[in-house]
């Protein structure tokens, strides 16, 4: 995995750097350390990230659009300005019902 796309401490603006891919899930890497990845995200129409029972804590921020997360079986539906952390060691999915673009802050525990 790439250490980052992007140069630090220069202003950028993901939604304008992040494109939709048709039928793809696009992804970026913004930062890339040891314990913590920090990616964007864009989902098309119809794309499902599904994760099963990760040990991995994430952190989600809808930048663009709308997504539906489903934690353990339980649905929230975010639209932009959105957050939610999903825990360690659960089952977990991020599924496009319409377009969106997030970011994911992926922290390991050691």
């Amino acid at each position: 995995m790439e250490k980052g796309e992007f140069e630090e401490s220069k202003k950028f603006n993901l939604v304008d750097v992040l494109e939709y891919s048709s039928n793809e899930i696009a992804v970026k890497n913004i930062k890339v350390e040891n314990n913590c990845v920090i990616q964007a995200f864009a989902f098309d129409y119809g794309k499902v990230q599904s994760f099963e029972k990760s040990p991995l804590l994430r952190f989600i921020y809808i930048i663009e659009g709308k997504a539906e997360v489903v934690i353990n079986n339980n649905s929230t539906f975010m639209q932009k300005g959105d957050s939610i952390l999903i825990p360690g060691h659960s089952t977990s999915s991020i599924e496009a019902n319409l377009k969106f673009k997030m970011i994911c802050t992926t922290i390991k525990n050691e």
